[in-house]
């Protein structure tokens, strides 16, 4: 594994594990997002996390600077599900896009 992806995968499991009420705030906002976009047929906290885990480290990096829940970071998540919708619903494995 390359240092880039060390870092942002720890990124990933930080802001994963992180109980803050800030966080949780985010994590439910996710949630919604998800709901409002049918991607899942009943949707389970482990879909969210598999959702979250999938995002390229453009939306992970914008996210810890604006917040998961700030417009742009939305729009970039919803165009995520647009692009992969099919891969999502399968639940396929993402290899972590670098784009900054």
């Amino acid at each position: 594994m390359s240092y880039k992806h060390n870092n942002l995968m720890a990124m990933r499991k930080h802001y994963w594990n992180d109980t803050s009420v800030k966080v949780q705030q985010e994590k439910q906002a996710l949630w919604q997002l998800l709901q409002q976009q049918q991607l899942f047929a009943t949707l389970h906290e482990d879909d969210v996390k598999y959702f979250f885990f999938t995002l390229p480290s453009e939306v992970i990096v914008k996210g810890y600077a604006l917040g998961f829940e700030h417009q742009r970071v939305q729009s970039m998540m919803r165009q995520h599900i647009t692009e992969n919708k099919s891969r999502l619903e399968r639940r396929e494995l993402f290899k972590i896009k670098y784009r900054m």
